[in-house]
């Protein structure tokens, strides 16, 4: 039996928040005109209220991804944290909306190609063929290229695209602000709260006003702008160094889209309004820029240019994603495991990148694909709605967990003897995305009844597959499978009593070891190497003064230790240092024993000392630590 191939980590940190920013900085491109024709002039306001759910779920993934950096993302996190079943529900939904993104994308960049070149459309349209159509085939087939040559290429498209289409929003931004932007203007068009007009895509209730309809409405079409940040999660597992990285990615991919989307939709308002920006849906950033004095002309160019470049970029993403997803799916069977095939040289999912690149490029072929856009908005909510309860549940797994970054914020119930932590992102995120999930059953009578349809085909075919292979469908299995990037190790601190100083300590300890480590600081009053002897009165109680002042002096490091995000506790023993060491290790209360290394040997008692170190490291070879005193 061959040995099994494993993704190869080739992705910096840059590669990472492009394939982040690629996937979530496109959708303004293609949803400004359209909130606007919902939401009217209180469409800054609607991105507003989905930019906090979005915060929270880029921040849920932050601290999730280094956590557990295998590709398939919040599937892997369901399993964790649940079982497979919760684990396939989440990666189905997730699937569609991945192929939907090749496809969406691809159009939308071959829209903005046409802009810039109607010559070469013509040229299509003249042939007989649907312009969109082949030039979208065309870049789908390019993706597919070079996503199954490797993730580095890919990644490499993906940054080069970023990097141009962030200095051209930039060059866009910037002179808007300067030349047309009214601030009274914005404050009169924020007063129009939902558009009067009745759609046809909207599913009206009786007795509520047709404005506040639409701004609900528009509310769900918002947070689909937000949809992509996942991505960075997927390719966990193909990037280098995922404990410093990913949190610096996925936080500055939440500060870029939120520059990018607020920016865009403060302007429009505070410019041309929301009737003009709602009548050119597809283009509407360039109908805002052509109303630029002097450089109008140009800068619709460049946002057209803009637009190919992110949508272009978002479109490769899908292929990523999808690709790791369904090969993770297969990889943990829930999926058959034909599709988790990495390629032996290109150390890529090849199966799966053809595979949905081809499905994808289907959907494009026909031009425009509407009778599948709002499963789009369906999928991603109900994976997000998991990602939220798997966070809570993982936030209390009996597992010592190291965590690089940990979101911030989270209160502490005693339940039944146990403590139960809430982290308070997680439960805004859960509410939010909750809230908008309900609203997207009530207003989208499509996603409501295709996006049921989908979970219900995908639940069917997985409990077949599993019975098939003789697997429980909710079985917790696979979850043993999905180890921490790292544990939290428990070691103890050799201190000596009375002799270190605690500033000494705390700069070794800071020096030396991470937070994966909780710190026991441990000194023995050894009565040999202080010359007493326990049996005798005076001396047991100068002992017992010893042991006092070492643990005021071991308890006064330890609150340092907490206070910079140690977990620290203190203990001190009387007795042989040789013996007591070893009851600790072998008692597996301590994973590793640290020994601070004096560099001077001018204390009297420090021979007996060293000689009973030695014989404990030469029992325990890996159990102890060397630290350099600083």
């Amino acid at each position: 039996m061959s040995e099994e191939v494993s993704l190869k980590r080739e992705v910096g940190w840059f590669g990472s928040f492009s394939l982040g920013y690629a996937d979530v900085g496109a959708d303004i491109f293609i949803a400004l005109g359209l909130i606007a024709l919902y939401a009217a002039g209180a469409t800054p306001i609607v991105f507003l209220i989905t930019a906090f759910i979005y915060i929270s779920i880029g921040l849920v993934y932050a601290e999730l991804a280094p956590t557990y950096p295998y590709a398939g993302g919040v599937q892997v996190y369901a399993m964790k944290g649940f079982n497979d079943l919760v684990g396939f529900t989440a990666g189905w939904a997730l699937i569609l909306d991945y192929t939907i993104d090749i496809s969406l994308f691809a159009l939308a960049a071959a829209g903005y190609f046409s802009y810039l070149l109607p010559q070469f459309t013509d040229l299509i349209a003249l042939m007989g063929l649907p312009p969109l159509g082949v030039i979208s085939i065309t870049f789908i087939g390019t993706l597919i290229l070079i996503n199954y040559l490797g993730i580095k290429y890919s990644v490499e498209v993906s940054m080069g695209l970023v990097i141009l289409g962030l200095i051209i929003q930039g060059f866009v931004l910037i002179p808007g602000f300067l030349l047309v932007f009214d601030f009274s203007r914005l404050l009169e068009q924020l007063q129009i709260v939902g558009s009067p007009r009745i759609q046809s895509e909207v599913a009206y209730m009786a007795g509520v006003p047709i404005n506040i309809q639409n701004l609900l409405y528009s509310l769900t079409l918002a947070m689909a702008s937000f949809v992509g940040i996942e991505s960075i999660a997927q390719a966990a597992e193909e990037t280098r160094r995922p404990a410093k990285y990913i949190p610096k990615a996925a936080k500055l991919s939440i500060v870029a889209v939120l520059i990018s989307v607020m920016g865009f939709s403060i302007l429009s308002m505070g410019s041309v309004g929301w009737e003009k920006i709602s009548e050119e849906l597809e283009y509407s950033i360039a109908g805002l820029v052509r109303t630029y004095p002097i450089v109008g002309g140009f800068g619709a160019k460049l946002v057209a240019l803009a637009g190919f470049i992110l949508c272009y970029a978002s479109s490769n993403t899908g292929v990523v994603g999808v690709s790791r997803l369904v090969a993770s799916m297969g990889r943990y069977k829930l999926l058959p495991r034909w599709f988790y095939r990495i390629h032996p040289r290109f150390k890529t999912p090849t199966r799966t990148i053809v595979l949905f690149g081809l499905i994808g490029l289907s959907l494009a072929s026909f031009g425009n694909i509407p009778f599948v856009a709002e499963l789009y908005i369906f999928g991603a909510l109900v994976s997000y709605l998991i990602l939220m309860l798997a966070f809570i549940k993982l936030r209390n797994l009996r597992e010592e967990v190291y965590r690089s970054w940990k979101v911030p914020g989270e209160i502490s119930l005693r339940i039944g003897g146990g403590i139960f932590r809430i982290p308070i992102v997680g439960v805004i995120g859960f509410i939010g995305v909750a809230c908008l999930l309900i609203l997207t059953l009530l207003f989208h009578a499509n996603g409501r009844i295709l996006g049921s349809l989908w979970l219900t085909i995908g639940i069917v075919m997985y409990m077949i597959y599993r019975r098939k292979i003789g697997l429980k469908a909710a079985s917790s299995t696979s979850a043993q499978q999905i180890l921490p990037i790292s544990h939290i190790y428990d070691v103890g601190i050799l201190v000596r009593p009375v002799i270190e100083r605690a500033e000494a300590v705390v700069d070794t300890v800071t020096r030396s070891l991470d937070k994966r480590f909780r710190i026991i600081l441990i000194s023995i009053v050894d009565p040999e190497e202080f010359n007493l002897n326990l049996s005798n009165i005076t001396d047991r109680a100068q002992l017992y003064q010893l042991r006092s002042e070492a643990l005021r002096e071991l308890e006064e490091v330890a609150e340092k230790l907490r206070k910079i995000g140690y977990k620290a506790e203190s203990m001190v023993f009387i007795g042989d240092l040789e013996k007591i060491i070893s009851v600790l290790i072998d008692s597996g209360r301590l994973e590793f024993i640290a020994l601070i290394r004096r560099i001077t040997g001018k204390i009297k008692i420090e021979k007996t000392h060293e000689n009973k170190l030695y014989r404990v490291i030469s029992r325990y070879h890996g159990k102890i630590m060397v630290l350099r005193r600083i």
